[in-house]
Parts: structure tokens; C-alpha cells; sequence
């Protein structure tokens, strides 16, 4: 469902926005809704990306080489 928004702005930048609509070859109002919902992420994709960054955590990461032992961390 979409709603009618009211906003106010310069009329300079106003007409830099018409510019960049029409070089999309939108309307302004499609290009503002294009361009807010690109910059807005939605919450099911956070929580995807929230989960991603999780499962990497836990796998770790593997930087090569082979671990120390205890001897080799407190050799002086």
C-alpha cells in the first residue's frame, strides 16, 4: 500500500532532482522511492547479514600455519 508524502525543499534542488529523474527515465517520485529503498535496508536482509557474519565467526578463520602449543606461546 502506498501513501502520499508531502515535503518541502529549495527549489534548486528540486530541479536537480527532476534532472536526475528524468536522466533515469523515471518520474521524481518513483526516482525518490528508487533511491530511499536502496539506501534503507530492509529487516528480513539485516537478519540474514546479521546471521551470515555470525556463522563466519564461529567457523573462524583459517590463517594459515598450524597451531602453537603452550611450550611455543610461553618459549623465551
Amino acid at each position: 500500500m502506498t501513501k502520499n508524502v508531502t515535503l518541502r525543499m529549495d527549489e534548486e534542488l528540486l530541479a536537480e532532482l527532476r534532472h536526475r529523474a528524468v536522466d533515469a527515465h523515471m518520474s521524481l517520485s518513483g526516482w525518490i522511492t528508487a533511491t530511499l529503498e536502496s539506501l534503507v535496508p530492509r529487516a528480513g536482509e539485516v537478519e540474514a547479514a546479521r546471521a551470515r557474519a555470525i556463522a563466519r565467526m564461529q567457523r573462524g578463520f583459517h590463517l594459515g600455519g598450524k597451531p602453537l602449543t603452550r611450550d611455543d606461546i610461553h618459549a623465551r
